[in-house]
């Protein structure tokens, strides 16, 4: 059948005695559903979409619960499966806790209008605290982005003087003070020292120059990592899906690099971007990088963007230790704090 959308689809239709093996079979991936059918086999049983069977019975299942409980195994989240480790980790008791979008307390990838978001500070606070958020962090462009309206000096100065006026407002909400600046070819940021430290945390981003050989790429992005100012890499790998192709870049070394230098790495939850793919999410568990699932808001809609963003995060294997704006407002200021400190 084909969706008004113009996608492709099957439809299959089970009966109820064979709906929770059916589901299980087409969440899971290939990879996945052939492993579970292996480990099935070494306990006497055999297993497809159509039920789990001892000799010719049909074990009696009405949940993926159920199904993973015949296996002697706990319940292993869709998002997880894709046979990279779930089920030895489920056999062991070792599945992570995955982040959910309720633990979520803040946003801080963030346009206004100073730069080319849609909407006012105030529109945005407004939106962020209805939602129920505690925090948001505005990162407007820096000033190299003179496409997208980028803030000169003076323009941070101002926008800085706006938001401590309503930080002062406020008793339970906070609105911390960044900026999306560019790496600039050599790997400087644009902005000099002084204004950099102006702010309570810095996103970089590469948005030129994406030609570069992936050795120079690399490179570059390392050396912004290395800068004491820069909190978060935005968008690490530059991709728009099914419109660019990601830049040549040694992902790995830049994710051992953020690990080294204590930065943060951004999973940009833009459906068009999602961007730390989640097999790199997976490595940069393992390295200790916290990861912040920012939405890349330009105006007040993309705060939606969020849920995929924490999805992706899933598949991920991300728990709420692992993201950095699963902190609570007092914790993440302090993070923020501790950092200026030692840039000093």
């Amino acid at each position: 059948m084909t969706l008004r959308s113009g996608i492709n689809a099957d439809l299959r239709i089970v009966s109820p005695s064979q709906y929770p093996y059916a589901l299980h079979h087409f969440t899971g991936s290939r990879e996945h559903n052939t492993a579970l059918r292996g480990r099935a086999k070494k306990l006497g049983l055999k297993m497809n979409e159509y039920g789990l069977f001892r000799e010719e019975e049909n074990l009696l299942c009405h949940s993926e619960e159920d199904i993973f409980a015949v296996l002697d195994l706990p319940y292993i989240p869709p998002e997880l499966r894709e046979n990279m480790g779930e089920i030895e980790a489920a056999a062991a008791g070792e599945l992570p806790r995955l982040v959910e979008t309720g633990d979520m307390r803040g946003v801080l990838h963030i346009h206004t209008q100073a730069s080319d978001g849609a909407d006012s500070l105030e529109a945005l606070v407004r939106e962020a605290k209805r939602r129920g958020y505690a925090y948001i962090g505005v990162s407007d462009h820096s000033q190299s982005a003179y496409y997208a309206g980028g803030l000169s000096p003076d323009a941070v100065r101002r926008q800085h003087e706006a938001i401590d006026s309503i930080n002062a407002g406020e008793e339970t909400f906070h609105i911390f003070k960044g900026i999306e600046a560019d790496i600039l070819p050599d790997g400087r940021l644009d902005y000099d020292d002084e204004t950099l430290e102006r702010f309570d945390f810095v996103i970089a981003a590469v948005h030129s120059h994406f030609q570069m050989a992936e050795e120079e790429m690399t490179v570059r992005i390392i050396k912004a990592l290395a800068n004491p100012f820069t909190t978060i890499l935005a968008h690490p790998t530059g991709r728009l899906l099914l419109a660019r192709e990601p830049y040549a870049l040694d992902i790995h070394r830049v994710i051992d690099a953020a690990a080294a230098n204590g930065k943060v790495i951004e999973l940009n939850a833009n459906p068009l971007r999602l961007d730390l793919d989640w097999r790199h999410c997976i490595y940069a568990k393992r390295k200790g990088v916290k990861i912040a699932v920012n939405p890349d808001l330009h105006n007040l809609a993309g705060f939606d963007y969020m849920e995929g963003g924490v999805t992706i995060a899933r598949k991920g294997w991300m728990e709420r230790e692992d993201c950095l704006n699963c902190m609570e407002l007092e914790e993440i200021r302090e993070y923020f704090l501790r950092l200026r400190n030692l840039k000093r």
